[in-house]
């Protein structure tokens, strides 16, 4: 009787491995990731107001996973990796479409997405690398974070888009900033993954 209680914990550790916290804040990206897709492409044109509500929300969440992973002593391997696959999954497609978007509404925004894109140009490869040696996940980064951070604040600010001189020019430097940044961080990751 034992022995079945510990094989029945041991099945129950496994499930619980998966679909804990951080994991499931990390996958709700991926829902979060169609729903804004569908939103830009089809929704009411012109009107990203709820776009923008919805991807900060699904980039708070990109906070969240690692916050919650530490603090309730759910971090794994697995977790990490997915994290890191499904933000590009998230980000990547996101912006693509975007830029497709917006390359008729205003092109001069189409081109500050397009330098969102540097981190993920550059940084993709290594992910591709680590998966194909199937090598440790790769340990997120100051800079990492800080690109991600400044990443987003760069695509709300174009999403949304407000008619403002100071408004347009915070929008420029956070977009060339997440540019410049992005390709610091992407060959720090390639460099790291070719070891």
């Amino acid at each position: 009787m034992a022995k079945k209680g510990v094989k029945t914990n041991k099945v129950e550790n496994k499930n619980n491995f998966i679909w804990n916290v951080p994991n499931t804040l990390t996958l709700s990206r991926l829902v979060f990731t169609f729903i804004l897709i569908y939103l830009i492409l089809f929704g009411y044109p012109g009107n990203f107001i709820l776009v923008g509500v919805l991807f900060m929300i699904a980039a708070v969440t990109d906070w969240f996973d690692g916050f919650f992973a530490r603090k309730l002593n759910q971090k794994s391997e697995l977790g990490a990796r997915l994290d890191q696959v499904i933000d590009r999954v998230f980000m990547i497609p996101i912006i693509i479409v975007l830029l497709y978007k917006f390359y008729f509404i205003d092109q001069n925004l189409a081109f500050l997405l397009a330098a969102c894109l540097s981190r993920e140009i550059v940084g993709t490869p290594g992910l591709v690398i680590r998966m194909i040696r199937n090598t440790d996940a790769y340990k997120v980064k100051y800079i990492g974070k800080v690109v991600t951070f400044v990443q987003s604040i760069a695509i709300i600010l174009i999403i949304f888009r407000f008619d403002n001189v100071i408004y347009f020019w915070l929008t420029v430097i956070a977009a060339i900033a997440t540019g410049l940044l992005g390709i610091v961080a992407g060959f720090d990751y390639l460099r790291d993954s070719l070891k």
